[in-house]
């Protein structure tokens, strides 16, 4: 949000009998966001007569959290951000407007106060005076049940160590409690012990366009069989408004540059075409796409990304691995003839890797990312801790000195990689760059074969 931006602001609503008479409530206001600011250092809190626990910061919770907030919070003496001793105040911006509220301290009888950590030390616990009202997009609650196959009430298990008849105190497992965490996730909800019958999925372009999605279980679809699994399962094709490569072209990205805010893992091939087995006949659809979807999913919500990656092109990480004296990885894996099967992974899959020089190509380096730009995004992602993995562990072994040659730029691989990967579709191709020129490896089964460079 621009500072000089005027923004509504609102107080908290109607009077609360429980609000302490400390409390400062001034009339409302529009301002920018030092205006707010000053109105949130006004409503600071004082603490109660003699209470040792006086945490001193100001909270601001806001899409306006500019570096004058932020560097406001806590002052060099460790006090409040005007050097007083008060536990701070919060803003909200909810509803296109701030709700403003002091903090206060929950007393150690009080009812709700938070549990005291592993190591039993006190932690400090502020809470808000007045809460505000809840967001007007609030709806009612996401339908579902508990999983059927999550037979116990906690999230640990019975740890191993006691079934000598007590549990080990020095048991790293479970630390002598005789409970432990679970290392497996329940396969029917994904760990999240419930089955959801609504997900809404969101898409976004992280710019300015917003799409939100709500697939219902139990809405009536028209479906098309495309395929029979295994098994003599049917597979069906839900509607378009259900695939989100149809709504990728509304975002002007392709389908393959669709991925998962969480992680930036790309979407599969089901989620993009709408694709689901029906598990016997007269299944609901909807209701097999939507728990497919939600599996893993702890609040029945996925948030999906919709923009191309901002990368150089190859040849520029090409000319920096080169530099840098190290080996660089560029692997096609050209899978287009699957096209029409539904039950098979279509498209074309890449991959680029930093290596050490004298590193080989391996049979199980497979690309996995779908389209060129996410591979050269992971890679740049991962490419200062990948540099400082390669640096030899050996003091005493010399560095390579970075050079860049003075000749002619670097040819683009790309189209000769393409060429030579739909040559060889379903074997992945592997173009190793170093200073000593380019090589091309074909993985052949288990091993990997190397033959005559297809470009000059």
């Amino acid at each position: 949000m621009p500072l000089g931006r005027e923004v509504p602001d609102v107080p908290l609503g109607p009077k609360v009998p429980d609000v302490p008479p400390t409390i400062r409530r001034p009339p409302p206001e529009t301002g920018p966001v030092d205006r707010i600011e000053r109105s949130i250092l006004a409503e600071l809190v004082e603490p109660a007569e003699g209470d040792p626990r006086a945490v001193r910061h100001v909270g601001v919770s806001s899409p306006a959290d500019t570096p004058t907030c932020r560097d406001s919070r806590r002052s060099p003496d460790g006090g409040g951000p005007d050097g007083t001793d008060r536990p701070g105040a919060e803003a909200i911006w909810r509803d296109g407007g701030w709700w403003r509220t002091g903090l206060r301290y929950i007393p150690e009888e009080s009812p709700g106060r938070s549990a005291l950590p592993a190591g039993g030390r006190p932690r400090p616990s502020l809470h808000r005076v007045v809460e505000p009202p809840d967001p007007l997009r609030l709806r009612e609650p996401v339908p579902g049940r508990p999983c059927p196959d999550c037979r116990s009430r906690e999230a640990t298990r019975p740890c191993r160590c006691g079934t000598g008849g007590g549990p080990a105190g020095d048991c790293d497992r479970c630390g002598g409690t005789g409970r432990r965490r679970s290392a497996l996730r329940c396969a029917t909800c994904g760990g999240t012990r419930r089955l959801r019958r609504t997900v809404l999925v969101t898409l976004t372009d992280l710019r300015h366009r917003v799409v939100h999605l709500t697939w219902q279980a139990g809405v009536p679809e028209v479906t098309c069989e495309v395929a029979t699994a295994p098994g003599g399962l049917t597979v069906v094709q839900l509607p378009e408004r259900y695939r989100l490569g149809a709504w990728a072209r509304v975002f002007g990205v392709r389908p393959e540059d669709l991925a998962e805010a969480d992680g930036g893992h790309a979407v599969p091939r089901e989620l993009r075409d709408g694709y689901v087995t029906l598990p016997w006949p007269g299944a609901d659809p909807v209701g097999e796409y939507v728990r497919e979807v939600g599996h893993g999913l702890a609040a029945g919500r996925l948030v999906v990304t919709a923009a191309r990656p901002d990368v150089p092109p190859l040849v520029e990480l090409i000319r920096l691995g080169v530099g840098l004296d190290l080996a660089l990885h560029v692997s096609l894996l050209d899978l287009r003839r699957h096209t029409g099967h539904p039950l098979r992974a279509d498209g074309r899959y890449w991959s680029v890797e930093v290596r050490h020089r004298d590193a080989p190509v391996h049979p199980a380096d497979l690309p996995t990312r779908p389209s060129l730009a996410t591979a050269l995004d992971e890679c740049l992602t991962h490419l200062a801790d990948d540099l400082a993995g390669l640096v030899p562990a050996d003091p005493g072994v010399p560095l390579p000195v970075p050079l860049s040659p003075a000749r002619g730029p670097v040819a683009d691989p790309v189209p000769a990689l393409l060429r030579l990967a739909a040559e060889h579709a379903g074997r992945a191709v592997t173009l190793r760059f170093t200073r000593a020129g380019h090589t091309a490896h074909l993985h052949d089964g288990d091993g990997i074969r190397q033959f005559d460079p297809p470009f000059g």
